[in-house]
């Protein structure tokens, strides 16, 4: 077997703060064929102090992970201005209050779209960029000299553009997104994996769709409203329109 995972990675070594650590880690395991991307979460671009995740290029297992690993912990344990976090120097998102909903639909739908995007991050460790890279210079020439029989997808959509599902929570029903997958990231990962199986195992792959829960409805007088599924919908769709036609599905909705 041959397992590889690109996920966010969040270590923050403060007394009492905030640790996000979903995924396998943040290290290879090459004896057991494991493969680990680590990517910094978009909302460390608001805290303006360095990545704690070393670039996805450097994460292997080799003789330079303990210098790796040292570096990082220096730089988490560094203290920052703004320990207090307050959300102003996150970029955070609000939820609005029952005086500042909007009633026409249009107008909501706007705002929802404009307050849950981020800008593109200034370093490349972070958001598609680094996802990108992952799966091109990790991901591909592990799989192909693997050369598996059968290739399994566990494809994760809630690390689309705003998705609650990567987003950092904060009380008062405010957020920061990790992560900022689009619909074409998908289809694009598709097509290189399927690129793989149809040279080493005849085009075998099964996917399994999981993840994806929406956006966060902003803004919104009701803290209960249903989320906003149209993004990771449009991201599945990609994805499938991939496994059955990989090399027209970027261009067929280019």
């Amino acid at each position: 077997l041959f397992f590889f995972s690109i996920h966010l990675y969040d270590s923050d070594r403060r007394k009492n703060a905030y640790s996000f650590y979903p995924g396998t880690g943040d290290e290879d395991d090459v004896a057991n064929n494991i493969i680990n991307v680590p990517i910094t979460p978009l909302w460390r671009e608001f805290h303006g102090s360095s990545s704690p995740v070393p670039s996805t290029m450097n994460t292997h297992n080799t003789r330079h992970k303990a210098k790796q690993k040292a570096a990082a912990s220096s730089a988490a344990s560094t203290p920052r201005e703004g320990a207090n976090e307050d959300m102003s120097d996150y970029g955070g998102v609000e939820r609005s209050s029952d005086t500042e909903s909007e009633t026409a639909s249009t107008k909501s739908a706007a705002a929802t779209s404009r307050r849950n995007i981020s800008p593109s991050p200034k370093n490349t460790n972070m958001g598609r960029q680094a996802y990108r890279r992952a799966i091109q210079n990790r991901l591909l020439p592990a799989l192909r000299a693997f050369n598996p029989d059968l290739i399994l997808i566990s494809a994760g959509f809630d690390a689309a553009r705003g998705d609650v599902g990567n987003a950092r929570h904060y009380a008062g029903g405010k957020e920061r997104m990790g992560l900022d997958l689009e619909p074409e990231d998908y289809a694009w990962t598709t097509r290189k994996i399927l690129e793989i199986a149809d040279i080493c195992c005849q085009g075998r792959v099964v996917s399994v769709l999981e993840g994806g829960y929406g956006r966060t409805p902003i803004p919104s007088s009701d803290r209960h409203a249903a989320l906003d599924k149209a993004h990771f919908s449009e991201c599945a769709i990609r994805h499938l329109h991939a496994m059955i036609d990989p090399y027209d599905a970027e261009s067929r909705f280019g």
